[in-house]
């Protein structure tokens, strides 16, 4: 790469801004409910945890060296992270849960790009681990701070954002060091595809979060409580009228 030339992360992160800007505010939307709903973030780990296992199941198939080169260090693998969360917050028998056709034709894409253009997948690879490196830290300390369960004697700590020991700046640097240098050996017309691919991850993402169910309840709920409190006021006050 010469000296003036742009870094393909910056590149993809240019191309891809806007559909990631809607998909943060979506992500954030919907997993705000998991503060007062836990079934709403096990929903959600559910249908990422497809993906990931995917991925990394993808990874030992494929044995591509770029593919492996990705994987900076051995604590980004996430599946047996995922599995003990998902046990936690949907019970042992989480594995019998159906999948939302938004999930299902997720996966079938997936399975689609690793016959017929695995170099593909890796768009999935820095996406999402970059994600969870990045938003799904903030995610983790909003929950510890305003979680439903914050106030619990024993907290339950999620296995999935917990990277303890690693420096996860470093791996941020080191994640997208390897990018570039995978990018390095690209022609233009796979670069350009790797961006396309890019954009469909968002895409995608945001498909299956919106399937996640469970939201409804917890406004059912916050609005019951929010009407319960306005009656006592209501009451309180015409009751002053009355004896006034």
């Amino acid at each position: 790469m010469s000296y003036n030339e742009e870094l393909f992360t910056t590149r993809m992160r240019k191309a891809t801004r806007k559909v990631h800007s809607v998909s943060d505010a979506l992500i954030n939307a919907k997993f705000a409910f998991s503060l007062r709903d836990e079934t709403v973030w096990g929903g959600g780990l559910f249908v990422f945890y497809h993906i990931f296992a995917f991925l990394e199941d993808a990874k030992n198939r494929l044995n591509m060296p770029a593919f492996d080169k990705l994987f900076v260090h051995k604590i980004l693998f996430r599946k047996q992270a995922f599995e003990e969360d998902l046990c936690h917050y949907l019970g042992p028998n989480w594995k019998s849960l159906p999948k939302s056709l938004a999930l299902e034709n997720y996966l079938e894409h997936l399975q689609n790009l690793e016959r017929e253009n695995p170099q593909l997948l890796m768009a999935y690879v820095y996406h999402l681990y970059l994600g969870l490196l990045s938003g799904g830290q903030i995610l983790a300390k909003k929950r510890n701070v305003f979680g439903e369960n914050n106030h619990d004697q024993v907290k339950y700590i999620d296995k999935v954002t917990d990277f303890t020991g690693a420096d996860i700046p470093q791996m941020k640097i080191d994640f997208r060091q390897a990018m570039n240098e995978i990018a390095s050996s690209m022609s233009e017309d796979e670069k350009q595809a790797f961006i396309e691919e890019s954009n469909q991850v968002f895409l995608m993402n945001n498909l299956i979060v919106n399937s996640v169910g469970g939201q409804n309840k917890v406004l059912y709920n916050m609005l019951y409580k929010t009407s319960a409190v306005f009656l006592v006021i209501a009451g309180v006050i015409l009751a002053y009228r009355y004896h006034k």
